[in-house]
């Protein structure tokens, strides 16, 4: 369970702003007040960590948005977490293209962890 708390907390620091856009100069962060508006198929990765996220559309859940963040390298055995307008889902990631569920989460509903 504390791996699934560092993922939401990595996921966390990206939505209050603490990633940098790519191409913005070393060390650029963005203001408490302002915002970074991004696209489908945009990236970001988090300054001195080995950590990033992209915005997608998943096809498994209607072709919703999610803001996508793991972290880099192989993916076999590490966790990443998908941020969409509806809910949260952590995964594990059983290889490099295959993950399962393990904790789903709604926008003001409620938390289901899987087995």
């Amino acid at each position: 369970m504390t791996r699934v708390l560092i993922v939401a907390a990595v996921a966390a620091a990206f939505v209050a702003g603490t990633a940098t856009a790519p191409g913005d100069p070393a060390g650029a962060r963005a203001a408490s007040s302002d915002s970074l508006t991004l696209s489908v198929g945009d990236r970001v990765r988090v300054e001195e960590a080995a950590v990033g996220c992209r915005v997608a559309r998943l096809s498994t859940y209607a072709g919703r948005i999610f803001v996508d963040c793991r972290r880099a390298g192989p993916l076999a055995g590490t966790y990443g977490a998908f941020l969409g307008e509806r809910e949260v889902l952590v995964v594990r990631f059983r290889g490099g293209r295959t993950a399962k569920v393990v904790f789903r989460a709604h926008h003001e509903g409620g938390a289901t962890k899987c087995q």
